[in-house]
């Protein structure tokens, strides 16, 4: 029987239900840098214990034989309302997609994942207010600059469509701000707005900064933003995800 501590059972997770290692690994590996909380099984029943032990907010499947089982006993099965079910498979399964279209599951995606289409379904499955765009942790230096005068910071979370700035050095919501930083040995200069603040009197978990929404960027530093995503998403790993 698998445990799981007060903890873990606070917290919402990810089940991923694969027998082939590999792309079992892979899948966790997309998913924790899309900051997910996940549990991995590789049988039914295993699955089935996890989900008694902590409800996840997803279930992502392989559409074997296996999945296929496990998606029987999760919807005859009282303890398990409504678990959005996630389907990847490696070959055309028509039936699977069936199911998807009649409500079944809540998607059905085919392998080798595309990463921005997995990041969107998983979003879509579990956000009230889904992001579209990937965002990761990262850590790089950066300056803003309005009429105050200049801070300095860094980026410890990015997306194509914005960042958070750590600082100590805060403006107020809607100040609009030129932002600098560099990736991958380019600079980069864009303006963005202030869409949020956090100090430290939000909690000891809060960093202080600001979350900025892009106004004006260029289209190719805007690429260069969602290249340098992708590639730290799947560093390690074919970038299309689990094949």
């Amino acid at each position: 029987m698998h445990s799981v501590n007060a903890d873990e059972k606070n917290k919402q997770y990810l089940l991923v239900v694969d027998s082939n290692f590999n792309d079992r690994l892979s899948t966790c590996m997309l998913l924790l840098r899309f900051g997910r909380n996940i549990f991995t099984a590789n049988t039914v029943e295993e699955a089935l214990e996890f989900m008694d032990a902590a409800l996840p907010v997803a279930v992502v499947i392989d559409a074997d034989m296996m999945g296929l089982a496990l998606l029987s006993r999760i919807k005859n099965d009282p303890r398990f309302p409504d678990v959005p079910l996630i389907f990847l498979s490696a070959s055309h399964d028509t039936a699977m997609e069936d199911r998807a279209r009649k409500g079944e599951c809540a998607a059905y995606l085919r392998k080798p994942l595309n990463v921005e289409e997995f990041y969107r379904v998983v979003q879509q499955v579990i956000e009230k207010g889904p992001r579209r765009k990937i965002r990761i942790d990262t850590n790089v230096a950066a300056t803003i600059e309005d009429g105050r005068g200049r801070s300095k910071g860094y980026v410890t979370n990015l997306s194509e469509d914005g960042l958070f700035f750590r600082s100590i050095e805060l403006r107020p919501i809607q100040t609009r701000v030129s932002v600098g930083f560099e990736i991958k040995s380019r600079a980069i200069t864009l303006e963005a707005v202030v869409h949020h603040i956090t100090t430290f009197e939000e909690g000891p978990l809060k960093e202080p900064g600001m979350g900025l929404k892009f106004v004006k960027i260029t289209s190719e530093d805007r690429g260069l933003i969602k290249a340098y995503i992708l590639e730290k998403v799947t560093e390690g790993m074919d970038r299309r995800g689990p094949s």
